[in-house]
């Protein structure tokens, strides 16, 4: 039996944000239909709000030698790492503050999470991160918290992207550095010209539209081995 694993998360979870019902979703295609027609087994072990440190003890307790033969383990991790506690930042913008994952942290677990599944027999594939909408998510962050606050602590409403752009060429550094194909779905979010159609009103999830992105992107990988190879 072929399977592709997953691990990382809202994103590969397959949620999206309603606007008309005003809460987080499953998406349309979260079962990936297309890679079970494939002949792959889907098992999807991302989680909502997952951070790196989070999938690090799930991998190891899920994915044994026995279900790693045949795999693909697609990991996508980082986009909690660089979110921030936005509630003490609107409280006092002028504290120094972390991500939730600070980079060497997020380096260090992100590699011994890649060495792990390798040690279990999986080929290993990485996924860059979606592309958010600064402005977008920025109107999340500041509800019922100081716009004035967060605003002053990150410069610009763009620094939102630029956190997050940082930790995506993070996530280019371990694909070199351990040398794994990187499924670079975000670059195919940027060069379309219907991106504001492919994220979804919270700025930070991806529409029914964007998620069908991803799967056609996983899809590609597992006919063709088509990705950006470090």
């Amino acid at each position: 039996m072929k399977r592709i694993i997953m691990y990382g998360d809202s994103i590969l979870r397959g949620i999206t944000y309603s606007s008309e019902q005003r809460r987080h979703r499953l998406c349309t295609g979260y079962k990936f239909p297309s890679l079970s027609e494939l002949g792959y087994e889907v098992i999807n072990h991302a989680r909502m709000g997952a951070t790196v440190e989070k999938g690090a003890p799930l991998l190891d307790a899920t994915l044994t030698q026995d279900i790693c033969q045949s795999s693909v383990v697609l990991l996508e991790y980082g986009g909690n790492d660089c979110d921030y506690d936005w509630s003490a930042i609107s409280a006092d913008p002028s504290g120094i503050y972390l991500p939730k994952t600070p980079e060497d942290t997020f380096l260090q677990v992100y590699g011994q999470v890649i060495e792990t599944a390798r040690e279990r027999g999986a080929t290993v594939l990485l996924s860059s991160l979606v592309p958010i909408d600064a402005g977008r998510y920025l109107s999340v962050i500041t509800h019922e918290r100081s716009y004035d606050n967060i605003l002053s602590w990150l410069g610009d409403a763009s620094m939102l992207y630029r956190f997050h752009e940082h930790y995506n060429a993070l996530v280019h550094t371990l694909a070199r550095r351990y040398h794994c194909p990187l499924l670079d779905v975000r670059e195919q979010f940027l060069l379309s010209h219907n991106y504001k159609k492919l994220i979804a009103e919270d700025g930070i999830h991806p529409t029914d539209e964007g998620h069908d992105l991803i799967e056609a992107a996983i899809r590609q990988y597992l006919l063709h081995g088509d990705t950006l190879c470090a």
